[in-house]
């Protein structure tokens, strides 16, 4: 083991060949270099790169009511490249969906109003 300063750093080596400078948590490894973690690892790499998708950035981000409404017009969308959707079928659902957010966005600010007035009037 080395150490660094009061820290025992890992054993292991980089993939440019100099040392490793994590902190070694597991005997003389890091959790990177660690000889019984690489499926572990393996894993980890994996369900990083699906967390990454744009539905899972997506489903974070947008209030779970509306997923759904997105998915269908992304296959829509989908369905019209292929030109599998008559067009103008995804035209009105275009246009329900906007009409649909829309509505949802002014309940959402309304509802963000009523909290300020009620934190206003108690004070």
């Amino acid at each position: 083991m080395v150490t660094k300063g009061r820290s025992v750093v890992c054993v292991g080596k980089r993939r440019d060949g100099s040392p490793c400078q994590a902190p070694a948590t597991i005997g003389p490894y890091c959790i990177g270099h660690a000889p019984g973690l690489a499926d572990k690892r393996q894993e980890a790499r994996r369900q990083g790169g699906r967390n990454k998708a744009n539905n899972i950035r997506l489903s974070k981000l947008m209030p779970l009511r509306l997923l759904p409404i997105f998915q269908r017009l992304e296959t829509a969308l989908a369905e019209l490249h292929a030109g599998e959707l008559d067009p103008r079928a995804g035209a009105a659902m275009a246009s329900v969906a906007g009409a649909l957010i829309r509505c949802l966005q002014a309940g959402e600010v309304e509802e963000r109003l009523r909290r300020l007035e009620a934190r206003t009037n108690g004070r």
